[in-house]
């Protein structure tokens, strides 16, 4: 080759490369400072994702269909027109997550679909993912029916179904349920019997209580033969221990659940009742209120008839509930639920009630025949973990009865006397009578202990002693102290409660009565119980027994006073009125009161104390003598609080929970290798 040639074959080299050169930089220069080849490609995939998006939410399936990687299958169209003709939607909204991994030909991308149906009081969502892939440079979704829901299958529609939301359950402190729609009945079947009093021994003795209600429905009259007669619905749990009893009696029938709307029961038999509440069946004049609300409500509709349950009516059960979800294209219900809404969402009931605590209190009142109240609050905060009231059928007399608080108003003086700067080792006099102002005071049984300490006074409930130390007090002393203790602030209850009352004194001689806890004094026992409870932490806490409420106001004792108060009412239990609450390996403070009403014709016994924390306070109505009625109840609930605090035994196990010197009956135990027979009246 000539040399000119050569030269010229060099040149156009040159040209040529200049050009290309020229190209990349025209390339370089006409994308974004900074991008690289990825997000050259995500933005590309982007852009499917986008147009993909806005063509679905506008319901244009053929601007979709071209987004795709492919053909668009057969049921296409068809699915999309589906879901449309299902939910009825106002609005329909798609909303695109981030896109990952898109430099390897594929990518996906979680999309948010939120979709207000016609019928639903507000939108439901659901989250479902594009899959997308890259065909000679050009991105297409790759669509299947899991891009309309992970869930959807082949034999699978989308759907929507309203119904009536469950009730929601009433809780303790730790999610227990204390009321739920886990009821089961117990009854019998007439033809199967062969002693109609037995059934009704049987029930008495396995659900202390439903005897009466067996006989009730016994003799009835024109009872059919094969049918079955429920006698008591019960939780799941107490069915179970309480067939252990009833199996082994001809004619009584295998538990069954009742219909809907009639399986609301409490945890067990009476547990909390009074606060907790029942729903039973409605009465004539409940039928013709709903009537007038213009409620349909057939006879045998249940409704709530007290307590929380009723008190809380409308959060437990809300409005219906609208549901999404996918079914057969055959119809039927849900197969998957895809999302839930409430126009008014319902929610649990949260109390602050313990359930061991609940038991024991249960227990202590197991044998008790007269109006009776226990109530355990936290001295922590002031939470309620116990309350019971008996009888069961009466009046709350935990929260709303109004008494006299007698001599355990006695710690309220002491309290008082220690921030005037009284010792419990200072000598005071403890004579059998006493005028104060005017006013004649007594000890129990006229006794005369003459000089003795403050503690020793206190334990001793020497009532001449604390009478002429209220007079020397003074009205602001002992008013002071009685607000350090909440008199006066109303518990935060939502049923209502009443707390204590301490109207300012008239004279000495009110003075002097009030200074041991008559005149004009009242309390509530949840209020003596919070009163107590203050003494474990040297706050006065405000009782409340909802979670939401609380903690609510506290109060301070007065500096250094909790400490001799506590030591106060341990001597009580070891060496005063209150022995009889003495439990083993338990330390049990407490105090003993005999609070007189009308007139002194009727006498209340009283027990307030502590244990493990907490403060409990202890009424039987016109029962005597605080320290031979109130007393042994105090010690019985505090060995069956250890039971239950300690872990020993399970306080939702009916069997396990009974009270302490309960003993199964021999016939009632069951060979765990026994098979249960089968009878023909329990088949189906």
């Amino acid at each position: 080759m000539r040399l000119r040639e050569v030269l010229a074959l060099i040149v156009g080299l040159a040209v040529v490369g200049g050009l290309g050169y020229l190209g990349y930089e025209w390339l370089i220069a006409t994308t974004e400072p900074g991008a690289t080849d990825e997000e050259v490609i995500a933005d590309g995939a982007r852009e499917v994702v986008e147009l993909y998006l806005d063509a679905w939410s506008a319901g244009d399936t053929a601007t979709m269909a071209d987004q795709l990687s492919g053909e668009a299958p057969e049921d296409f169209e068809r699915r999309h027109e589906q879901l449309v003709e299902a939910l009825e939607p106002t609005r329909f909204t798609l909303t695109a997550g981030e896109l990952t991994e898109p430099a390897d030909g594929r990518a996906t991308v979680g999309v948010t679909v939120d979709v207000a149906p016609a019928d639903a009081p507000r939108p439901v969502q659901w989250e479902t993912d594009l899959q997308l892939s890259r065909n000679r440079g050009v991105w297409g979704v790759d669509w299947s029916l899991s891009t309309l829901h992970p869930e959807l299958r082949p034999t699978w529609e989308f759907a929507t179904e309203a119904e009536e939301m469950a009730r929601r359950p009433i809780l303790a402190a730790d999610g227990t349920a204390l009321a739920s729609d886990d009821g089961r009945w117990l009854g019998f079947i007439p033809g199967a019997m062969d002693d109609p009093a037995q059934v009704s021994a049987a029930f008495e003795r396995a659900l202390p209580g439903t005897g009466a209600i067996a006989d009730r429905e016994l003799n009835r009259g024109q009872l059919v033969d094969d049918w079955f007669y429920p006698v008591v619905v019960v939780s799941r749990a107490r069915a179970e221990a309480a067939w252990t009893t009833l199996r082994r009696t001809p004619g009584i029938a295998e538990p069954r659940d009742p219909p809907e709307g009639q399986r609301r029961v409490l945890m067990d038999l009476g547990f909390a009742r009074h606060l907790v509440g029942v729903v039973a069946e409605a009465t004539s004049e409940q039928l013709e209120e709903l009537a007038e609300e213009g409620v349909d409500a057939p006879v045998g509709t249940y409704v709530p008839q007290f307590g929380l349950e009723a008190a809380f009516d409308e959060e437990l059960t809300g409005s219906e509930v609208f549901r999404v979800g996918l079914r057969e294209t055959s119809g039927g219900p849900l197969t998957h639920t895809i999302d839930e809404v409430q126009a008014e969402e319902s929610t649990p009931v949260e109390t602050t009630l313990d359930v061991g605590v609940q038991r024991a209190v249960e227990n202590a009142l197991i044998d008790v025949e007269e109006p009776a109240a226990i109530v355990v609050v936290d001295g922590n905060d002031g939470a309620v973990r116990g309350t019971a009231s008996r009888p069961l059928f009466g009046f709350d007399r935990a929260r709303t009865g109004r008494y006299p608080p007698g001599s355990t108003f006695k710690l309220v003086t002491l309290e008082a006397a220690l921030a005037a700067g009284y010792d419990l080792d200072d000598e005071v006099a403890c004579p059998a009578r006493v005028v104060v102002g005017g006013l004649a005071v007594t000890n129990a049984g006229d006794r005369d202990l003459g000089t003795i300490t403050l503690g020793e006074a206190f334990a001793e409930s020497c009532n001449t002693t604390f009478a002429q130390l209220g007079a020397e007090l003074g009205n602001d002393a002992l008013t002071e102290a009685s607000e350090r203790f909440g008199f006066d602030v109303e518990p935060l209850h939502p049923l209502g409660a009443f707390g204590g009352s301490f109207p300012t004194p008239a004279d000495t001689a009110e003075l002097a009565a009030a200074s041991f806890g008559q005149a004009r004094v009242e309390a509530s026992v949840l209020h003596l119980a919070a009163m107590v409870a203050a003494v474990t932490e040297g706050v006065w806490h405000q009782p409340y027994v909802l979670a939401e409420d609380g903690p609510g106001t506290s109060l301070p004792l007065a500096t250094g006073a909790a400490e001799r108060l506590r030591t106060a009412l341990a001597l009580t239990v070891t060496d005063g009125t209150g022995t009889e609450a003495a439990v083993d390996d338990a330390e049990v403070g407490g105090k003993t009161g005999t609070a007189q009403a009308d007139g002194g014709s009727v006498e209340h016994a009283w027990f307030v104390g502590t244990y493990q924390g907490l403060g409990f306070a202890i009424l039987v109505e016109d029962g005597g003598a605080g320290s031979e009625v109130a007393a042994p109840l105090a010690g019985l609930l505090v060995a069956e609080l250890q039971r239950f605090l300690d872990g020993e035994v399970d306080p939702t196990d009916p069997l396990a929970a009974t009270p302490i010197g309960s003993e199964a009956d021999p016939e009632d135990e069951v060979d765990p290798e026994e098979e249960f027979e089968v009878r023909p009246e329990d088949e189906g």
